[in-house]
């Protein structure tokens, strides 16, 4: 998505990363599921990374001969991995900068539910600093 129009006539946009009023929601019903692959998977590299075995590991899930001749750190390849699965189960949110409302994303992509406030106020909820 690169523009959503709010009810109340304010176009969000969505051009660039890092956005303060743009978040992602995981639908508790994917989490554990999420959190177990991904130790699974993380295992299972640490696994082929100690018995030389990162090409196989990474032919066996579909990577091309192309993306291991990038030649990525652990780190990247991981977070590459971790990162394709996580936008295949999250859904895009987005606060109304002028008037508050929540944008949530259906099942469908780029087809999203509007809820207005109690307050009926921007409450910049997704503007919050980075826990580190």
């Amino acid at each position: 998505m690169s523009k959503l129009g709010c009810a109340c006539g304010h176009t969000i946009k969505d051009q660039t990363d890092h956005l303060p009023y743009k978040g992602h929601v995981l639908p508790d019903l994917h989490l554990d599921d999420f959190f177990d692959w991904m130790a699974s998977e993380a295992q299972s590299y640490i696994v082929a990374l100690r018995e030389g075995q990162t090409q196989k590991w990474l032919l066996d899930r579909g990577y091309t001969q192309d993306y291991i001749d990038l030649k990525l750190s652990d780190a990247e390849v991981l977070h590459d991995r971790i990162h394709t699965r996580f936008l295949k189960l999250k859904r895009d949110m987005y606060e109304c900068s002028n008037c508050g409302r929540i944008h949530i994303e259906k099942n469908e992509s780029n087809h999203f539910v509007s809820f207005i406030p109690d307050n009926q106020k921007r409450n910049a909820i997704l503007s919050a600093d980075r826990a580190e």
